[in-house]
């Protein structure tokens, strides 16, 4: 089990260093042969092909008349056409300066014409974990919670987090132009038997899972073959081909996948575990769509405190599956609904368990179908666990020790939800923790999590009087947030195209 850094239609070289010097930076397609010091790891063609290059100075990838020419591995040169191009993962090095403990370079991506500074994206906290070397991105906790009404509790699974003398350590990270709140940070150690792994659902359960089974089939609504893209946690996601849809055409609004897996006869309950998350795109229309309420943002805030009015952004969410993609199964000859897909990263995919009642499925087969809307989804993996849920220890573990940016001790701060917060409100301002490591237990495996509770305040340009005409189509017309997502998207794109030919 692993997952994968990744961000959706874009380009993005992104450096952090310890000590403050958090410096992110963008890099679009057209500018990557001007930035020299990042240099091209991994390409993924449209075709599913993945070429891995040398990062050996003087040997690197770079781009050349159109062309992404360099040296692989193995010392072949390769030259791949930029319109073949689906994903490119690269990666930057930088001498650590005066830090004493370097951060790891992050890593990506996605080419689909976008490229958008970090800065303006409608994101989350970023977690670090150290691995007895450098500290490796690994965690976007309470995306989406945009106020105090939203604030909720994520579990994100630490893949990279190694005990070091004793102690796990950790950073808390505020690097986009936003305010956050960290209402609590505590680690779930989780010691399971070896022979399964433990995943989370989007409410903080922890399922074991020791069978995944890939689908036999995977196919959209046109009946294209998605196996390469769906099948595996690799370097292959599958998101909709933007550049080809018509905000005009009702049926561009929407792609449909259909996934069928073997069933057990006797088979009454599921584990759905799907790998992906929300793209970068998804995550700057929430800054936008929040912003042009304007004058009345504050509001609609204060709003969201209320239970009913929470309750009617969850069915606009279910009705939109912008950020919560919902699950249907074959069911008595119709497509019955089973359970949702929680949107999170998008530099982060976690895989997240999603359990399925089957008591009404009959037949040797499980078929599941999804419907993504345009440009909101990135989707790597799926698979299906029958297997029994087993035993397993866990133990909620306390800060032993946790500065804020500002030297403050964080323990009593961050032990629990409570309402008392860590506030970052500023890019480059972080929490570094450190946790005791329990005792291992005799033959089982351990995983860890973090487990992060809070919500973000956006710094927004919300002024003036509200676009109520667009505010009232989002909420009320069926597909118009889609609709007007991809308008968005083709008017910046316009934009960024006009300036890169003056």
């Amino acid at each position: 089990m692993f997952k994968r850094t990744i961000v959706a239609f874009t380009l993005i070289c992104f450096v952090a260093y310890l000590q403050g010097c958090y410096s992110p930076r963008q890099i679009s397609r057209e500018q990557l042969e001007q930035h020299p010091d990042c240099s091209i790891a991994k390409v993924v063609t449209v075709d599913g092909e993945i070429f891995e290059f040398t990062t050996s100075p003087g040997l690197r990838a770079h781009i050349r008349e159109n062309m992404i020419e360099g040296r692989l591995k193995d010392g072949t040169l390769t030259r791949i056409p930029l319109s073949q191009v689906k994903m490119v993962y690269i990666k930057r090095f930088d001498a650590v300066r005066s830090c004493i403990l370097g951060i790891s370079v992050l890593v990506l991506l996605f080419v689909g014409g976008l490229s958008y500074a970090l800065t303006e994206k409608g994101l989350c906290p970023f977690v670090y974990s150290y691995n007895a070397d450098e500290f490796i991105f690994d965690g976007e906790p309470y995306g989406g919670a945009i106020c105090e009404g939203l604030q909720r509790t994520d579990l994100c699974r630490l893949e990279h987090l190694n005990a070091v003398d004793g102690e796990y350590r950790l950073l808390l990270t505020n690097e986009v132009n936003q305010t956050q709140y960290t209402d609590e940070f505590k680690l779930l150690v989780v010691d399971h038997p070896q022979e399964v792994d433990v995943i989370q659902d989007a409410d903080g359960n922890i399922y074991t899972v020791a069978a995944l089974q890939k689908p036999l089939l995977a196919v959209d609504h046109r009946n294209e073959d998605l196996q390469q893209w769906l099948s595996e946690k690799d370097l292959l996601f599958w998101e909709s081909d933007v550049l080809s849809k018509d905000p005009a055409n009702p049926a561009d609004l929407r792609d449909t996948l259909f996934l069928t897996f073997p069933k057990p006869a006797n088979a009454d309950k599921a584990k759905l575990v799907v790998h992906g998350c929300t793209t970068l795109w998804g995550s700057q229309m929430l800054r936008r769509m929040t912003e042009i309420r304007g004058d009345q943002l504050e509001n609609w805030y204060a709003g969201l405190n209320n239970a009913a009015q929470k309750e009617m952004l969850n069915a606009w969410n279910k009705r939109e599956q912008i950020y919560k993609l919902q699950v249907y199964v074959w069911a008595a000859n119709t497509w019955a609904h089973r359970g949702e897909i929680m949107g999170g990263g998008p530099f982060i995919a976690e895989e997240r368990v999603v359990p399925l009642d089957l008591a009404d499925i009959e037949g040797d087969t499980l078929k599941i179908r999804v419907s993504p809307p345009t440009g909101f989804w990135q989707l790597n993996s799926f698979a299906v666990d029958y297997s029994q849920d087993v035993p397993f220890e866990f133990h909620d573990i306390s800060a032993s020790s946790a500065t804020g940016h500002d030297g403050v001790d964080l323990r009593s701060v961050l032990e629990s939800t409570d309402a008392n917060y860590y506030v970052m409100p500023e890019v480059g301002q972080r929490a570094y923790l450190t946790f005791p490591v329990p005792p291992p237990k005799l033959n089982s495996e351990r995983t860890v999590f973090a487990k992060v509770s809070g919500y973000y305040d956006m710094h927004l340009n919300a002024s003036g009087k509200p676009k109520s005409e667009i505010v009232h189509r989002i909420l009320s017309e069926p597909g118009y947030v889609t609709k007007f997502a991809l308008q968005e998207y083709f008017k910046w794109r316009s934009d960024q195209l006009e300036k890169a030919e003056k």
